[in-house]
């Protein structure tokens, strides 16, 4: 075989062993392996180049042998390699390279193109010039193998990013691939399947639309998945119900019509939306102003309803918001003494303030709220009522009952007075008309002081934060029912240790009921009996019945009605105060009130609310 015959055979061999394999490292193993025993080399190294800030470095890919650090023949070789500070360019421009070391062994640095550079060392002999040149498009074909090898690797670690990314969405998400018009699953991750009913196996090769479906009753206004790359907010079947979902189709490769569509469950965030648009409509709608402001006397608003615009007579919310809150106060001090206090407590409950409106017209009202951190500062959240109306009857009634009493009394005593004279000066049957004029006045007298009375219960308010021992307060109740009535009979039944939520006011009604069915009564002896039970009408772990027995004839029949219904009529009223004493009572406490005929008279029933052990007991002494 001629020296022609051997070198295109050698070529040819080599070229088979270079070619793709299953990484770049081996690519270049296997053509360095063809390379070496082609040309009877007994060294030999790929080396890839690689951009590094100013420089370039060249690691190796491959070599042979596989530890090439003590090899004189490459190591003389990478002498030839650019130093620091020596450009790419005139590296390149003196390749091929060839050499000799000092012990007579050759070496050779040979271009493959847009990659890097293949080093050869023999020993014994040369590599000569014409099959230098003849490995040329060997070499080509080596860089072209190692740079797609390259790039194969690339999109390899891209595709496994790719996939960890898309496994780790927690959002359902869906790769899809448009065939044929129809664009069609070829995987899901996790929380689709989970969101969607779908399993990735199921759902592979169907058309999405079929996957994520709108509601039967609702449009495929929204878009059926294959529009808009935008985030878009749908409603879609899920395996739980219908689910909203904010919607993104991403193009991967728009040639291809690959697309990944992600969707972001929002039907917990689009409730809360909805839930906080229906409570911001009923806050601007309240009868009541609700508002946000800054502390102090210099505080501003920071938000305000319609409710406190109407009540403050401004044209517009900016109109207030142009205010300082210092500005609404009749007395500018007292707004610094309120928001101290509620600095201070953290919270008020119907603290009463006078107030003016934005033309300086003076309103009382009833202001409650809290103090709260946000973002590092405090700000106070207060609801206020218009109570103007309301203090002017208070007054108008405390005006009416200071006259109409002191006038009533002083009446009362010249007319006691000129009773007394006539009652000394006349006798026979102008003294019976005496009497009852004198009847008369102690009835009177009696109505105003239950007047008072009724105005002091009013005065303590609802409030009750205090429980009442039944079995002392019924003890004491007989020992004064004994002083003020001796010619009556009173039984009280033996009671088991019960605490209701009550004051003072609670002995007050129950002396009323007392003093009642003794005065009212027309049997010779007055008897009145006192029992406690577990409430009939109400849960009986929550309340108590106190009921009250007597010999007597009856309430009337109007007097009762107007008590059952809690108001009178021209038609249907009350012949005094003493019941509307006790029903107000009772209502102030919280309980209820019924009456009922008995064979032996009647029954009047107080239903009242137990107390909770942590409430501070109060004795029932009425005077305290």
């Amino acid at each position: 075989m001629t020296d022609r015959q051997q070198r295109i055979q050698a070529l040819y061999e080599i070229a088979l062993s270079i070619g793709p394999k299953e990484s770049l490292e081996a690519t270049a193993d296997a053509a360095l392996s063809g390379y070496l025993k082609k040309l009877n080399c007994s060294v030999g190294a790929i080396f890839q180049r690689l951009p590094h800030g100013a420089d370039t470095d060249y690691p190796i890919v491959a070599s042979i042998p596989a530890s090439p650090g003590t090899n004189e023949t490459l190591a003389a070789a990478r002498e030839e390699f650019p130093a620091a500070g020596t450009t790419h360019r005139e590296f390149v421009d003196r390749l091929p390279i060839a050499g000799e070391t000092a012990d007579g062994s050759h070496y050779y640095i040979l271009e493959l193109p847009e990659f890097g550079v293949l080093a050869l060392g023999k020993r014994g002999g040369e590599i000569d010039r014409l099959t230098r040149s003849a490995l040329a498009p060997l070499n080509e074909k080596l860089a072209e193998a190692c740079r797609s090898q390259l790039i194969e690797t690339q999109l390899r670690t891209e595709r496994n990013r790719f996939e960890a990314v898309f496994d780790a969405i927690p959002e359902p998400v869906a790769n899809t691939v448009v065939e044929d018009g129809v664009e069609r699953v070829t995987r899901v991750n996790r929380p689709f399947e989970e969101t969607f009913g779908h399993s990735e196996g199921a759902a592979r090769g169907r058309p999405i639309g079929e996957l994520v479906a709108p509601p039967a009753d609702h449009p495929r206004a929204d878009g059926d998945g294959n529009s808009g790359a935008g985030p878009t907010e749908i409603r879609r079947e899920t395996a739980d119900g219908v689910g909203e979902f904010l919607f993104r189709r991403v193009p991967v490769d728009a040639d291809d019509g690959e697309y990944i569509h992600l969707y972001v469950d929002i039907t917990a965030q689009k409730r809360r939306q909805q839930q906080f648009e229906r409570y911001e409509r009923l806050v601007e709608n309240l009868p009541i102003g609700v508002y946000r402001t800054t502390p102090g006397p210099e505080g501003e608003f920071r938000l305000v309803n319609q409710g406190l615009v109407d009540i403050l007579e401004g044209s517009s919310k900016t109109d207030l918001e142009k205010l300082s809150v210092t500005d609404i106060y009749v007395d500018p001090t007292e707004r610094k003494q309120f928001s101290d206090q509620l600095l201070e407590q953290g919270s008020v409950e119907g603290v009463e303030l006078q107030l003016q409106t934005v033309d300086g017209n003076p309103i009382w009202c009833e202001v409650s709220g809290i103090a709260v951190e946000e973002v590092g500062e405090t700000v106070f959240e207060l609801a206020l009522q218009d109570i103007t109306e309301r203090k002017e009857r208070q007054q108008q009634l405390a005006v009416l009952n200071r006259v109409l009493r002191h006038n009533l009394r002083n009446g009362l005593n010249v007319i006691r007075g000129n009773a007394a004279l006539l009652a000394d000066g006349v006798d026979g049957e102008l003294q019976s008309h005496v009497t009852a004029i004198e009847d008369r006045i102690d009835s009177l007298e009696q109505l105003s002081q239950k007047a008072g009375t009724v105005r002091s219960l009013f005065d303590q308010g609802r409030e009750v934060n205090s429980r009442c021992d039944l079995a002392e307060l019924l003890s004491e109740v007989a020992d004064d029912f004994a002083e003020r009535h001796p010619e009556a009979t009173l039984s009280v039944d033996e009671v088991d240790p019960v605490h209701v939520r009550a004051d003072v006011r609670l002995k007050l009604a129950v002396l009323e009921l007392l003093d009642n069915a003794v005065v009212h009564n027309d049997k010779p002896v007055p008897t009145v009996s006192i029992s406690v039970s577990d409430s009939e009408s109400k849960p009986g772990d929550g309340w108590v019945d106190v009921s009250i027995t007597d010999n007597g004839p009856g309430i009337p029949e109007d007097e009762r009605r107007a008590i059952e219904t809690g108001e009178e009529t021209p038609l249907q009223h009350g012949t005094g105060l003493g019941l509307w004493l006790v029903y107000w009572t009772v209502s102030l406490l919280g309980g209820d009130i019924s009456i009922a005929d008995v064979p032996s008279g009647t029954q009047i029933v107080l239903t009242l609310p137990r107390a909770l052990e942590t409430t501070r007991v109060q004795p029932p002494n009425a005077d305290s």
